[in-house]
């Protein structure tokens, strides 16, 4: 786990124009080993009870825990259909990964920057900040069958004890690999002029870097600019659906993306098509499509360990999926409805 030191920043902003003028504010921003331990160890407490409390089943016992202002931007119902879905990803043994701790003076710009390096990609994060003199952001993992979720939780005193501001959950690994390694992968593939894995990939890093409104890393900057630069390939310009024609053939391609399988990443195609008669049928479908795929993208095997090709029924919500492994891959092949 990486400490970083507190960083102490003054912010005066003078401005002729009264409207933009901002107060004067300062803050400290402390991570993990250099909060003093027992304020740490009450805000870890907090923030694992509440997502404890999420992936079982008081939620009222989580509402209860959140702040008069969170209250406001969460009823009981809306907090009970999170927990349901973070159920559904079968998540286990939650850990805390980072805390970060802000003292602040003055009123506060909304957001303050927590930083080792403010040179490196991955050396800062930017997080939500009240005018209040304490708060804490805490990032917490768990495992679930295929990736690993995150947990941002933004806490603050309120009675003397801590409570939930805010919280966010979001997938945060492909496989085994978190956003430093997809967006890493990314420039490897930019490099062969790979230029389709490589908007995969950094699409990827973009969405399991997300730790909601209220905390930023500071690699998603870095993400978003090299996505910002790269010539995508006309398949995957504009807004879904594409359209790729095979000869006489078009497929109508409602979304493509990396997914995990097995502590793997394949990718998935998802395709519109007409009703089908049998699964034969379907699967053949399917087949031809990633036949094309597999000639105008060869390259896709130097990251991926294969495809996964999901038809959807028009009009309806029937689906046929068939998987296709890449020859040295282990995984072996199935098709899944």
């Amino acid at each position: 786990m990486n400490s970083r030191r507190a960083l102490w920043v003054l912010f005066v902003v003078l401005c002729a124009t009264s409207a933009f003028a901002q107060s004067p504010f300062l803050f400290t921003c402390a991570e993990d080993t250099h909060i003093e331990t027992a304020k740490r160890e009450a805000l870890n407490s907090t923030a694992m009870k509440f997502v404890e409390t999420l992936m079982g089943s008081d939620v009222k016992g989580g509402y209860d825990m959140m702040s008069a202002d969170g209250k406001v931007n969460v009823t009981p119902d809306q907090l009970a259909q999170a927990a349901q879905g973070i159920k559904q990803f079968e998540p286990k043994n939650p850990e805390i990964q980072h805390t970060y701790f802000v003292e602040l003076k003055g009123k506060s710009p909304g957001n303050v920057v927590c930083a080792m390096d403010l040179t490196k990609p991955d050396g800062w994060e930017s997080v939500a900040a009240t005018s209040a003199a304490e708060q804490a952001h805490v990032i917490l993992s768990a495992e679930t069958r295929n990736n690993k979720l995150a947990f941002s939780i933004w806490l603050v005193p309120e009675q003397k004890t801590w409570k939930v501001q805010s919280f966010w959950m979001n997938v945060s690994t492909l496989a085994d690999k978190d956003s430093k390694d997809l967006w890493q992968l990314g420039r490897e593939q930019v490099a062969k002029n790979h230029n389709f894995n490589a908007a995969l990939l950094f699409a990827a890093a973009g969405q399991v870097a997300n730790r909601g409104p209220s905390f930023q890393l500071g690699i998603t900057q870095a993400i978003r600019e090299d996505l910002s630069k790269l010539d995508l390939p006309p398949d995957i310009q504009g807004q879904p659906p594409f359209l790729w024609k095979n000869g006489q053939v078009t497929y109508k391609v409602m979304n493509v993306g990396p997914i995990a399988i097995a502590g793997k990443m394949y990718i998935l195609i998802v395709h519109q098509v007409s009703p089908w008669q049998s699964d034969a049928q379907v699967d053949g479908w399917n087949k031809e499509l990633l036949s094309y795929f597999k000639r105008r993208f060869p390259e896709y095997s130097d990251v991926f360990s294969g495809l996964v090709a999901r038809a959807i029924e028009q009009g309806t919500s029937r689906g046929f999926g068939t998987v296709e492994e890449v020859p040295s891959a282990k995984t072996s092949a199935s098709a899944t409805k």
